[in-house]
Order: C-alpha cells, then sequence, then structure tokens
C-alpha cells in the first residue's frame, strides 16, 4: 500500500494542490490506496490466471472447460502441463505418434491396437471417467481421428494385471453366468 501511497502524494504534490505536510492529503491519499492496492492485487491475480504457465487456480478451470477434461484432482503442474499438450497438437500430428500425443493431453492411461490392413484403430482406456467425460473425451478425440480410420475408444478399468490378480480362469467366470459389465461392476469393487 505505501508505494501507492507514495506514488499518489509525489504527484499530487507536484500539481500544487496540496502541501507536503497537509494532514488531509495523507489521510485521503492512504483511503484511495488502500482501494487502489486491492483492485492492484486483483489485476495482477487476473493477469496470472490469463496464462497457463501461471495460473493457479480459475484459470485453470477456466481452460479446462474449453479444451476438457476439467482436472481438479490432479496437481497444478499437471493441470498445466496437460493443457500445454492439448494446445500443443498441430497439423502434422495426424501420425500414429501424434494420435498418442493426443490421447496423451487428455490424461489416459491407454493401449493402442493398429490394425493398418482394415485402416482400424482400437484404444482401450484404464482411467477411470465418469460416462458423462467418457462421451466429452471420445466426442473430442473423434475430431482428430484421420477420417479413413475406423477408430474405437473403451473405456475399461479392467488390465491383464488385474484379471491375473483375481487369481481365477475364464471357465470360472464363465460358470457365474454374468456378463461382461456384471463382471467389471464386481470386479471395480473388489
Amino acid at each position: 500500500m505505501m508505494a501507492v501511497f507514495d506514488k499518489m502524494k509525489e504527484r499530487l504534490i507536484k500539481v500544487g494542490v496540496y502541501d507536503d505536510d497537509a494532514a488531509a492529503l495523507c489521510w485521503e491519499l492512504r483511503a484511495y490506496a488502500a482501494e487502489i492496492e486491492r483492485l492492484y492485487a486483483q489485476l495482477r491475480e487476473m493477469f496470472q490466471e490469463r496464462f497457463i504457465a501461471t495460473a493457479q487456480d480459475m484459470g485453470l478451470s477456466a481452460y479446462e472447460r474449453i479444451f476438457g477434461p476439467v482436472r481438479e484432482d490432479e496437481t497444478v503442474e499437471e493441470r498445466r502441463r496437460l493443457l500445454l499438450m492439448r494446445l500443443n497438437l498441430g497439423n502434422g500430428d495426424f501420425t500414429v505418434d501424434g494420435f498418442r500425443k493426443a490421447l496423451d493431453s487428455f490424461g489416459l492411461n491407454y493401449t493402442i491396437s493398429e490394425f493398418p490392413a482394415i485402416g482400424r484403430m482400437n484404444v482401450i482406456s484404464t482411467t477411470n471417467y465418469s460416462p458423462a467425460e467418457q462421451a466429452w473425451i471420445k466426442h473430442e478425440v473423434s475430431k482428430i481421428v484421420p477420417a479413413h480410420i475406423e477408430f474405437q475408444l473403451s473405456f475399461n478399468t479392467m488390465t491383464w494385471e488385474h484379471w491375473d490378480a483375481l487369481d481365477r480362469t475364464f471357465s470360472a467366470f464363465d460358470s457365474d453366468d454374468m456378463t461382461w459389465d456384471q463382471i467389471d461392476n464386481q470386479t471395480d469393487s473388489e
């Protein structure tokens, strides 16, 4: 606050309206300076939140709402990294490596199976997202898949490591007479 007060006092004394020792000037300027300093602090925060590299909170959330997904469960550094990756996708990224780069920008853990002979690509993500987030991610990813590629993105938290940890054979699961959704729901809760 003192810097604002000193600057205002210095400039107003030069104008000649106030005397240097005028008590009224000091009290009036201190009142103005307090509010101006608060506004400066808000402007500094607003400026900081405007750029991904310096944003801490609301700026990151705003960018995530635009470029998605909103990842408030991640650290600030990770949120910045994912956003910058999303914004770094270019025209030359329509290759498998570019596609991996795009999937990485969503923060997905995934495996890709390519079938170039039939123009198909399957992606299985083991990242846990809500159905709404899954639909949004599928929509966004579909925007970057080349038109000649048949593409499928599946979300499944069951990996081969999970299956092995269950220590059951497929025959044992089959004898339970359950659908895959029932098996997924059962194994998610175990």
